[in-house]
């Protein structure tokens, strides 16, 4: 790891890092803080207040910024975990910039707050800056992330602001703002979004390491019956074609030799017993691009949802250890449609075909705590983060574009429930409660 100075910067390879936003815990006079992500143009401002990941938006659009949540340890310190993926970032998008804020006090009042970056796909730590000038302000630039001559570099900026996020972000050109209610119309209640608390990896590898060896019995996905037809919308994601299904044991990669048009395909998948269970599709360099399963359910049967290019044969790595397990590739038209509820298990692809509303989601789990992760796709392949919450009780809202749009849900290690309602209005400032 590379420790650097205000001002200092240094290249960050890799396609995926992770970025920790650390200080000592709030309490004892020590203010609450945030870490959030601002993606800048060419001329260092935002292109709608979309380009800021903050509490209330936890996600670019793109996918290429999110908010991972919280970790503690014993020593009071607690870290915002934040993760940028260069793959998904869209070419306008020049720098992103990682901030901290605080509502409470000032910095001047937040020991050992610094910033770090470390690889995903290594855990190599790349890079340290600490900040140790902190005085009055309520607001930070900690470091940036640039271009320059195609590859990307970090900077540590500390720029201090005395105006909060809000000021902060007003500088980028954020204009978000909380509409004032209507005659007769009360204010949205704030959502019962639980704190994120994101699972460590080191808890990850723990249940991992504990897992029992166990032999499970093929079982094939069972053919669910289509539930979308003509007009739908269904026919805009992708054709149809003969699925393909395949079992086996232990870990492997498989080809896909049935032809598959260019579009969405769904995964089913299904592994009895307990243990970690992961399938990933790959790219012509054998590299993941997209996990359709990533588990530790026991008896596990879900879908997962890929976008094919439909260039070259379709490969799936299959992680299971010594356990059995069976792969179905189906076409898109297999998936059931989302009507105002819908109640599953595991991970699962809906079509929803209404107007625009909102989106209340929800998760129970066994577990101290789990990621919930749902996901919304265009025709076109554009994204739309619906729920993305890691703690106890994890549950979220958001806004639901209109149909035709296919619904992820990606990250679900439990029960979880879907319900469909009206518009709701925005908030954009204003936090849910905690």
């Amino acid at each position: 790891m590379t420790e650097i100075v205000k001002g200092g910067n240094l290249p960050v390879p890799g396609q995926v890092w992770r970025i920790a936003v650390v200080r000592r815990a709030a309490g004892d006079g020590v203010p609450e803080v945030d870490a959030s992500a601002l993606l800048l143009d060419a001329e260092g401002r935002v292109r709608s207040d979309g380009d800021l990941v903050f509490y209330n938006q936890p996600a670019h659009a793109s996918g290429a910024v999110r908010l991972l949540g919280q970790v503690r340890d014993e020593e009071r310190r607690v870290a915002d975990w934040l993760e940028i993926d260069t793959g998904r970032v869209e070419p306008d998008v020049r720098r992103i910039v990682i901030t901290a804020s605080s509502e409470d006090g000032t910095f001047g009042r937040v020991p050992d707050l610094h910033i770090r970056t470390m690889s995903a796909a290594t855990g190599e730590q790349l890079a340290l800056y600490e900040v140790d000038d902190a005085s009055t302000e309520t607001a930070f630039v900690l470091g940036e992330f640039y271009r320059r001559d195609g590859a990307w570099k970090f900077r540590a900026v500390g720029q201090g602001y005395d105006s909060g996020l809000i000021g902060l972000a007003e500088d980028f050109g954020i204009e978000g703002r909380d509409p004032e209610p209507g005659p007769g119309e009360e204010p949205a209640p704030a959502g019962e979004t639980a704190p994120p608390e994101a699972i460590s990896e080191e808890l990850l590898a723990k249940v991992r390491a504990a897992e029992a060896a166990v032999q499970a019995p093929d079982r094939v996905p069972a053919q669910r019956p289509a539930r979308v037809g003509p007009g739908s919308g269904i026919e805009l994601f992708g054709g149809d074609f003969p699925e393909f299904v395949r079992s086996g044991e232990d870990s492997t990669t498989l080809t896909v030799d049935v032809p598959i048009p260019a579009g969405y395909v769904v995964v089913d998948s299904t592994r009895a017993g307990g243990g970690y269970f992961g399938v990933e599709s790959l790219d012509k360099k054998g590299k993941s691009n997209g996990l359709l399963a990533n588990t530790t359910l026991e008896d596990y049967e879900g879908r997962g949802l890929l976008r094919y290019d439909g260039k070259g044969p379709l490969r799936l790595r299959v992680s299971a250890g010594a356990r059995a397990w069976t792969l179905a590739v189906r076409p898109v038209t297999t998936v059931e449609r989302l009507g105002r509820r819908a109640r599953g298990r595991g991970g699962d692809v809906l079509l929803y075909t209404g107007p625009a509303g909102h989106l209340s989601s929800r998760l129970r789990v066994g577990l101290d705590h789990a990621r919930f992760l749902v996901q919304g796709y265009e025709p076109d392949g554009r994204g739309h983060l619906l729920a993305n919450v890691a703690s106890r009780l994890p549950r979220d809202g958001s806004p639901l574009p209109r149909g035709p749009l296919l619904v992820q849900v990606e990250s679900a290690d439990g029960d979880w429930s879907l319900e469909v309602g009206p518009p709701r209005p925005s908030r954009f400032w204003r936090r849910d409660a905690r």
